[in-house]
């Protein structure tokens, strides 16, 4: 429609994490500032990965973000005190979406955008926190979760510990698995035959000389 802005989804990077918006008192995250400022996983995902996150835009205004870190470098408190991470994964500290943007697919393109990102850097899998009673931008809902294409590795009756394998789930990936169809497309089939180049034709023999004298004209 014409005069609406579109989503746009792009990878966060370090000097943008202190430009979030504040979205939850109670995540174990700092929240006396925004989340991820001063902490040792931020510039560590950054080096990993070349960025630390993912952020939805409309226009100027943000509408949702995904925080990861690889998983040495999970916070020590909150939801991975205790739960792990698999050493092959990248683990989502913060999953959040605008209320007022909720179910209209933002959560879903920013968790494609993620994954296609990662799965660039061989990256196995996305691990996350899910809650089945309380969600927060920690733990968000499990059944969603489910649906869009992770499985539990750990129960847990306050929030159980997600995984999505990468590998498993491009076909689920539209953006992606367009782009691997399209790469495969483009390797497997022969260049097609350009048109023959244009040749000289070769000379002739020589045009035969009548031998004796040459007429002189008058």
């Amino acid at each position: 429609m014409a005069g609406v802005e579109q989503l746009k989804v792009e990878p966060l990077q370090p000097g943008g994490v202190s430009r979030l918006p504040m979205v939850c008192a109670d995540c174990p995250l700092p929240h006396t500032v925004p989340p991820g400022t001063g902490q040792s996983w931020v510039d560590a995902a950054a080096h990993t990965w070349g960025f630390c996150g993912v952020q939805a835009r409309i226009g100027d205004t943000p509408v949702g973000h995904v925080l990861i870190s690889p998983p040495l470098n999970a916070p020590l408190r909150g939801p991975y005190a205790s739960a792990g991470v698999s050493p092959d994964a990248a683990v989502i500290l913060q999953f959040w979406v605008d209320p007022d943007h909720r179910g209209r697919g933002v959560g879903r393109h920013l968790l494609e955008e993620l994954a296609a990102l990662l799965v660039r850097r061989r990256v196995a899998g996305l691990e996350i926190r899910a809650s089945r009673t309380g969600p927060t931008c920690v733990a968000p809902p499990e059944d969603w979760l489910l649906a869009h294409g992770f499985r539990v590795l750990r129960e847990d009756v306050l929030a159980s510990r997600l995984r999505m394998d990468l590998k498993a789930t491009r076909s689920w990936l539209p953006s992606w698995s367009a782009l691997v169809d399209g790469v495969r497309g483009l390797v497997g089939r022969p260049a097609p035959a350009g048109p023959e180049p244009a040749r000289r034709p070769a000379p002739g023999p020589e045009p035969a000389h009548r031998s004796g004298p040459r007429r002189l004209s008058p």
